[in-house]
């Protein structure tokens, strides 16, 4: 009597030996049953989810895409490579039906889909597409490829160099659609629909974007024809799409990034509690907004923001917003130029401040450089009267919090830099308003003289060894011209001098001085 190994696979096998394809090894939408010669043949399962058992059990509003998630898997393996069914054991969880061959046959395609090169990818599909002919042509083989099989090379083609890479991934995502009326166990899922999708949102291809969300629509759409769990998209497919258009630079890519979280929003709202955005998903968007240029950018940023919160004050701890998503909403106020940016911006950094000192480094939400520099630029794009002074006030405070030990607000070249321009945006803001002419001279060489003044105190902290104060050609060109502007000779001479050292010169160290300013 043949012995009969039975090998449970849960969800830290399937990441140690599968991590690459992120798919569980299960003919889908299909079991194991017995034909009269007793061999097993496969039938079609027209309910069989994964899904809704899977997305039941996790905790809401909590949408993390490691391997971690996957559902656990059963295999049955006989010694022989015979499969047959276990009628004894009454499990809920999904089954896997494969023999060692087909297992052996995935972990190889899998181990070669890791590579980010050219050559993997066709390897792995060539190897793949010899295995199915034989297969189809009745060739003596114990190897099954299954919908593992064809993710690992879905996978191998997104992390491919190719440039068709893209082309190639979603070739082989509908070659099994073509066979999987005949191989059920080929029929894809969402690991494979989300490997194709990626690797669209990893090309450079013009348009590819747009493709990664015609894939997106497809699936949705194979999804509801077919009401196979498996292939329903989730959060992951949803937020890689979003993070596609939102850096796609396609115009208005920010409001098409929002159009799909409002989707996801709206399939939540309907029921779909796998489809809870995150705070990835907003940060994109926001970023997008910042960085679009259009005029109510930073509008669509704050609102955007503002949602956030109130979701999260309402329990959806998904949705909390963090450092990331702070900078960039006041990213796109700053370059919004709007008056009274700054202002807005100071509100969303008190924000962060509180948040940070009642929940401390595990809430999330840490002010650092790039959150007092760009509050600083705002207030320099905005173009108030106070600017310079607001900027003072932000180096002084960034100056303090690194020298009590916190190095993630040390100000660099960017926060002075930042706070040059305020300084000089406060100068043209007090040149508009028509003052009389020695009340203006005098204030302008007040303006000038401070802008030297930071200057020099970069430069200084950039001799001194610090690699994070140098000096940028367009800080130097804008220092420049403001001396000029007040036929300030000696300010130029001393700013030529020094700049022709700090080009040819090279910090021997990275270490820094606290309290130097």
């Amino acid at each position: 009597m043949l012995g009969r190994i039975i090998i449970v696979i849960g969800i830290t096998s399937i990441f140690l030996q599968h991590v690459s394809s992120y798919v569980p090894q299960v003919p889908l939408g299909s079991k194991p049953c017995k034909s009269s010669s007793g061999r097993i043949r496969h039938q079609t399962l027209s309910n069989f989810s994964i899904g809704k058992n899977y997305w039941h059990h996790q905790q809401p509003y909590s949408y993390r895409f490691s391997t971690s998630f996957l559902p656990a898997t059963e295999v049955v393996n006989d010694e022989e490579g015979e499969i047959k069914e276990e009628e004894e054991k009454k499990s809920t969880l999904p089954k896997m039906i494969v023999n060692k061959e087909t297992l052996a046959f995935n972990n190889k395609l899998n181990q070669l889909s890791q590579s980010f090169d050219k050559k993997s990818a066709p390897k792995v599909q060539e190897l793949l597409y010899q295995t199915m002919d034989d297969v189809i042509n009745g060739s003596e083989t114990k190897v099954q490829p299954n919908v593992v099989s064809f993710t690992a090379a879905i996978n191998a083609w997104a992390r491919s160099t190719d440039k068709r890479a893209a082309h190639h991934a979603e070739s082989v995502l509908k070659k099994m659609h073509n066979l999987c009326t005949t191989y059920p166990e080929i029929t894809p899922n969402a690991y494979a629909y989300n490997a194709a999708i990626t690797a669209w949102t990893r090309s450079r291809e013009r348009g590819a974007a747009k493709r990664a969300e015609k894939l997106l629509n497809q699936m949705w759409n194979y999804y509801e024809e077919t009401g196979d769990e498996n292939v329903k998209p989730d959060a992951r497919a949803f937020n890689t799409v979003v993070n596609a258009a939102a850096r796609s630079r396609e115009p208005k890519c920010a409001d098409w990034a929002a159009s799909i979280l409002e989707r996801m929003e709206h399939l939540y709202n309907a029921g779909h509690k796998e489809m809870q955005p995150d705070a990835l998903t907003f940060g994109a968007i926001i970023n997008a907004y910042a960085n679009s240029g259009e005029e109510d950018a930073s509008d669509r940023a704050a609102q955007l923001l503002q949602h956030m919160e109130s979701l999260y004050q309402f329990g959806y701890e998904g949705v909390k917003p963090n450092t990331f998503v702070y900078n960039s909403c006041m990213n796109a106020l700053a370059k919004s130029g709007k008056k009274g940016s700054g202002e807005r911006a100071e509100h969303f950094l008190k924000i962060m401040e509180q948040m940070y000192e009642e929940q401390g480094e595990d809430g999330g939400v840490k002010p650092d450089v790039i959150s007092y520099s760009t509050v600083i630029n705002a207030h320099a794009n905005g173009g108030g009267e106070d600017a310079g002074q607001r900027a003072d006030v932000f180096l002084k405070k960034m100056e303090q919090l690194y020298i009590k030990g916190d190095n993630a607000a040390k100000p660099n070249a960017i926060a002075y830099t930042a706070a040059i321009k305020a300084w000089i945006s406060t100068g043209k803001r007090r040149e508009s308003n028509k003052e009389t002419a020695n009340e203006e001279e005098d204030y302008l060489k007040t303006i000038a003289t401070r802008a030297e003044e930071l200057m020099m105190r970069m430069c200084l902290q950039y001799l001194a060894g610090d690699r994070s104060m140098k000096p940028s050609k367009v800080t130097f060109d804008l220092v420049s011209e403001t001396l000029r502007g007040v036929n300030d000779q000696e300010g130029i001479k001393q700013l030529d001098i020094i700049r022709k050292r700090i080009e040819g010169w090279t910090p021997q160290s990275s270490r820094t001085t606290r309290g130097a300013w």
